[in-house]
């Protein structure tokens, strides 16, 4: 193991735990979660979603790993940003650098490559976690107020893939965030 370019990765992946998430602030919200706090919740949906899948929740697990470790370098790339200019290309060559010299960079780069393509059902469970995890934390701006959130459900919903997925977002579109107050 390179141990150096081991803890070079740790040290990028904190700043993660530091890089607000883009699509809050461009509805006026300044104190939203970050990068890290996102990529925790998405694997955590993904773990659920892939048992009841019935996909492996190894890789869907380290696809979650990886899925936003080249935000450290590209950021959190929104839809608006998206219709000018697009990361996707750049995201393996990020991923490769990042990884480079580490024992296991090259599956964590082959299961980034097929989350990606999005072709598969392990790659379609991660990006609707993915999609979810947002959905949820709209949720939980529209509960306290930030209705125009209420925005993200038109069009988030749309690119579903799972049934799961769409399931869970049935009982959210339904569900009171302050659920422990009842």
């Amino acid at each position: 193991m390179n141990e150096r370019n081991l803890l070079k990765l740790m040290f990028e992946l904190g700043i993660l735990s530091r890089t607000p998430r883009t699509g809050p602030y461009h509805v006026g919200i300044t104190n939203h979660e970050t990068s890290a706090s996102h990529s925790f919740r998405t694997s955590a949906l993904a773990y659920f979603i892939a048992k009841e899948e019935n996909a492996d929740v190894n890789k869907v697990l380290k696809m979650c790993l990886v899925h936003d470790f080249p935000e450290t370098r590209l950021l959190n790339q929104t839809f608006i940003q998206g219709e000018f200019y697009s990361v996707k290309d750049k995201l393996n060559k990020v991923l490769s650098k990042q990884l480079r010299n580490l024992k296991g960079s090259e599956e964590l780069q082959k299961i980034f490559e097929e989350l990606i393509k999005s072709e598969t059902k392990e790659a379609q469970i991660v990006q609707d976690a993915n999609i979810l995890e947002a959905l949820i934390e709209a949720k939980e701006y529209i509960q306290q107020g930030v209705k125009i959130m209420e925005r993200w459900f038109l069009d988030k919903k749309k690119k579903l893939k799972t049934e799961t997925a769409k399931k869970i977002l049935d009982v959210l579109e339904k569900e009171n965030i302050y659920w422990w107050k009842e």
